[in-house]
């Protein structure tokens, strides 16, 4: 396996719409080679979830883990919203490090795609699933979270800790994708790598 290298903001690579992956590249080598390196990547640079794009390729492939499940691949992945419910919650992004940004998304979803051999893979997914689902597939289209995110709620990762977020977010029951507190933020595609 292989750690690739994360497009940063700028790279023309982010902003292009990612081609499907036809079927009868499933099972080829180098297909499941770059699967295990686009995991082993997301995991080196200790992300919650990684596209394709985001390592200079364009197709429709992405890979996230929530909490401590197994890692999950979605390849040309379709998203329909389940209800009109949005929430807003802090994202980040290794393609944007240390920058923070409050984005509404739809909280409960259904994704049909399918699984990194093949099989179709339908399921529904609400809070914090639905909202890491939702931020790597933004990817396949050449979206970023900073293009859905509340400007005044950008901040940088120490003034984000230090200050907590720009713009605070009211507190619901039983919220858990939410969070306005100065504690470790959880981020949708990275941690907190040094840039240095």
């Amino acid at each position: 396996m292989a750690v690739l290298n994360v497009a940063r903001m700028g790279h023309p690579v982010l902003r292009q719409i990612a081609a499907p992956v036809p079927l009868d590249v499933f099972r080829s080598r180098a297909f499941q080679q770059f699967c295990d390196d686009l995991l082993e990547s997301m995991l080196e640079h200790d992300g919650t979830g990684l596209a394709a794009p985001q390592v200079h390729e364009q197709l429709r492939v992405v890979v996230f883990v929530i909490e401590d499940g197994d890692p999950m691949f979605l390849v040309n992945p379709v998203i329909t919203p389940l209800s009109d419910e949005l929430r807003s919650g802090y994202e980040g992004c290794l393609s944007i490090p240390n920058l923070r940004g409050k984005v509404e998304r739809y909280m409960h979803i259904r994704v049909d795609a399918r699984g990194r051999d093949g099989k179709p893979c339908v399921f529904e997914a609400h809070g914090w699933p639905a909202r890491v689902v939702q931020h790597e597939c933004d990817h396949l289209d050449g979206v970023l979270f900073i293009d859905r995110a509340d400007p005044k709620s950008l901040a940088f990762l120490p003034e984000y800790r230090r200050f907590g977020p720009p713009v605070a977010l009211p507190k619901l029951p039983d919220d858990e994708d939410v969070d306005d507190s100065n504690s470790d933020d959880p981020e949708i595609d990275g941690g907190d790598e040094d840039e240095s």
